[in-house]
């Protein structure tokens, strides 16, 4: 897949995951409510329509230049979108993973369905060696769906949340291939 220039996409039982496209932006701007955002770093609550076309474009910008991905998470039964997925290139060797599902998606696995069928794949597409999260520590079910994945915590962060203007505690979380 690394050598493909086609940016990919995968196939779960309940999930099409495919890099975001313009027609994206306004559902996304619908979904990202106070609480999925309290959990990122870079996305506000409430979201407009206008910041999340230049969220789809950068995304599409960066695709292009292999420096990352992002995946619109759709359920498969009627195509509609519920969260984004993406990873990003950290340094030569790692990627940084990010992702949000809207609260209507929770509490079914879907997320844990995601991550599983993304990383491995996306991280080839980009070259990179490892993939990192950062999780802020009361975040108990996003430290499940890392740890269901094949995840390890491997240490501690201090990530800036922007829309928040603070900083908080994270904790990090590193997947590398089998085998490696």
């Amino acid at each position: 897949m690394t050598n493909s220039s086609r940016l990919p996409e995968f196939h779960t039982a309940r999930l099409l995951l495919r890099p975001v496209v313009p027609a994206d932006a306004e559902p996304t701007a619908r979904l990202v409510s106070a609480d999925v955002a309290a959990n990122l770093s870079t996305w506000p609550s409430p979201m407009s329509v206008g910041e999340a076309r230049e969220k789809v474009r950068r995304s599409r910008a960066l695709a292009a230049a292999r420096e990352a991905i992002d995946f619109a998470i759709l359920a498969s039964d009627d195509n509609r979108l519920i969260g984004w997925i993406g990873l990003a290139i950290d340094d030569p060797r790692t990627a940084r993973l990010g992702y949000w599902l809207a609260a209507s998606a929770r509490g079914r696995g879907l997320m844990k369905e995601a991550v599983t069928a993304v990383v491995p794949g996306a991280a080839e597409w980009l070259g990179t060696l490892g993939v990192k999260a950062l999780v802020l520590k009361h975040n108990a079910p996003s430290i499940a769906v890392l740890t269901h994945a094949g995840f390890r915590l491997t240490g501690e962060e201090e990530v800036v949340l922007q829309t928040a203007g603070r900083s908080a505690p994270c904790y990090r979380f590193d997947w590398s291939p089998a085998g490696s």
